[in-house]
């Protein structure tokens, strides 16, 4: 019933973490463990503004969204130019946070106001910093499934 710590060397990571979690079943506590851990991550993805490279650490964005032939990321601190594709800045974003919520539209979870349900299997998402944005119906059972989950915890 109790927890154990094991550190062991790997050149092979680099300048990486990994954590891998053990156990028996995927209970709550293994669930808030996961949870604790993805929320004090310290993720970052590469980003520019007016021309200048910045690290941005995943807990400030609000929204990824891919603008034409750029992917910008709206943060608390303003918007950045991301130099990678949606599809790769979604694989480098947490799960339990981030969801995909169209073609173009990735939000954080944890910048999130109001959601609600304006018919035709579309949610109309509320975010801070007075961002609005609509779900596809292709994402919206998968948006709800999420949005019910989190209510639950």
């Amino acid at each position: 019933m109790g927890v154990k710590f094991c550190f062991i060397q790997d050149d092979a990571l680099g300048e990486d973490i990994e954590i891998i979690v053990r156990a028996a079943d995927k209970d709550e506590r293994v669930k808030k463990l996961l949870f604790v851990l993805s929320e004090n991550s310290g993720q970052q993805i590469s980003g520019q503004l007016l021309s200048e490279n910045d690290h941005i650490k995943t807990s400030d964005i609000i929204l990824v969204m891919r603008d034409g032939r750029y992917v910008t990321a709206k943060t608390v601190a303003g918007d950045y130019v991301v130099k990678d594709a949606l599809t790769r800045v979604e694989e480098s974003l947490d799960p339990a946070w981030f969801v995909r919520i169209s073609q173009s539209e990735i939000i954080n979870l944890k910048y999130l106001k109001n959601w609600d349900f304006v018919g035709g299997g579309v949610i109309q998402v509320k975010m801070e910093n007075g961002i609005v944005s609509y779900t596809s119906r292709r994402y919206a059972k998968q948006i709800h499934e999420t949005l019910k989950r989190r209510v639950r915890r």
